[in-house]
């Protein structure tokens, strides 16, 4: 699924109106009309995503898995895209027949206070998450409960070319903070005439892929995104905290460190202007190897380089945004939900799961198959994971994406921190409904 399916920030804002709760958890909501069919006497599993990475993986785990379990018969659909499985999923919990095993988007916390979704903590036990990286829990968690699991984790950070920092005079392992790399941002415009780092803000939700880890590089605790976007003990955009990571992000954008127009450039955009070296670098995510071994030249696959987000000062972590752009959710009304999380256990066996991450290019969501990884670069950026430099990034709480469009002032240059603070905030409230 390459950029399409893994930077799921471009969906985000479809998806809140599309899978709006009120109506459709109250539909089924607690319901015990919520699926579990049989076919030849098994127990049918129906498992449904987006997840086109592993669509030549998918068949034979399914097949070995039948193989030793003849009661039960699973049915895997992949949708395209989010746009064209969301409306499929919004109507399932609308007519209150949700499949066993789900991709659950942005609304796996909803779903599962909704009664939707099953309480994995409860279902598979602490043992068996203990495996997945914190920041791939904490996103599907809330008041003790943990409604979804990671499938592809993913993370970011500066994809480099290093010929273009050699003619720049910038050495490879220069740039550790932010003010680092606006010193290099400025050599190479001035030497090279290129753009220094190429980042994608369109639509302006994208924007918080890079800004969210900002927060809690100022914040230095991973915690205090998870408070902000339930909007939890007093937490709040307008927190000096949220303040100064936006004065960071301006600071940013008037050292002219990014290509002019970022809320004009499509996350497809900003690839190519630094696969065609029209950028230095690239701010991206751990899917950008997959798409720059289908779209880049051969020569540039095999020089290009990745390194770590920069940090807020020298010897600080270098956070970057590490959550599970895909999980899993299980139904919690299926009456063939026990046949469901035998399936998911199988999924992650470690027969089964690392190479199905390697075959794939893909970025697993546990700390035992990041040790597996093959791919050099994927290797790379998920050992930054296994280092603890992790920080949620994906907002799912009530109304949460609407933060992303005041940002925009900040990436035109139009905008003061303190004001689109206080936008952000009212942003999410009105987005939220309160």
């Amino acid at each position: 699924m390459g950029e399409q399916h893994v930077r799921r920030r471009t969906v985000l804002k479809g998806a809140a109106g599309a899978l709006g709760v009120g109506p459709l958890l109250a539909a089924c909501g607690g319901s015990d009309s919520g699926g579990g069919s049989t076919s030849g006497g098994k127990a049918v599993v129906r498992m449904w995503s987006w997840y086109t990475d592993q669509e030549d993986q998918f068949p034979k785990l399914i097949e070995k898995f039948e193989a030793a379990h003849s009661n039960i018969k699973i049915e895997n659909r992949i949708f395209g895209t989010p746009d064209q499985y969301l409306p499929a999923l919004q109507a399932a919990v609308a007519g209150g027949d949700v499949p066993e095993i789900f991709a659950p988007h942005t609304r796996a916390l909803t779903y599962g206070t909704g009664g939707i979704s099953a309480d994995l903590k409860k279902e598979l036990g602490d043992d068996f998450l203990k495996d997945f990286f914190d920041s791939a829990n904490q996103e599907y968690t809330l008041d003790g409960k943990q409604y979804a699991i990671g499938w592809m984790a993913q993370t970011f950070g500066l994809f480099y070319n290093p010929d273009l920092l050699k003619a720049a005079g910038v050495g490879e392992d220069e740039i550790e903070t932010w003010d680092d790399l606006i010193a290099a941002a400025a050599k190479i415009r001035s030497k090279t005439g290129k753009h220094p780092v190429a980042l994608s803000c369109n639509p302006t939700t994208s924007s918080l892929d890079f800004f969210l880890p900002l927060v809690t590089q100022v914040a230095d605790d991973p915690t205090f995104y998870l408070k902000l976007d339930q909007l939890k003990d007093g937490a709040t955009y307008e927190d000096p905290k949220v303040v100064q990571a936006i004065e960071l992000q301006l600071k940013l954008v008037k050292a002219g460190v990014f290509q002019p127009g970022t809320t004009g450039t499509s996350g497809d955009q900003a690839p190519q202007l630094y696969y065609t070296e029209k950028s230095a670098m690239l701010f991206d995510g751990s899917w950008t190897p997959q798409g720059l071994s289908k779209n880049a030249t051969p020569a540039f696959n095999k020089k290009y380089k990745v390194m770590k987000t920069p940090a807020i000062a020298p010897g600080k972590r270098h956070w970057t945004a590490n959550q599970a752009g895909a999980g899993w959710a299980v139904s919690e009304t299926s009456k063939n939900k026990d046949a469901a999380l035998e399936f998911i256990k199988f999924l992650y066996s470690a027969d089964q799961y690392s190479p199905t991450m390697n075959d794939s290019k893909s970025m697993p969501a546990t700390k035992s198959a990041a040790g597996r990884i093959e791919l050099p670069i994927m290797k790379q950026m998920t050992s930054w994971l296994t280092d603890g430099d992790g920080c949620p990034h994906i907002p799912f709480g009530p109304g949460s994406t609407a933060a992303g469009d005041p940002l925009a002032k900040i990436f035109d240059g139009s905008g003061e921190p303190e004001a689109v603070a206080k936008a952000m905030q009212q942003a999410v409230l009105n987005a939220k409904g309160g």
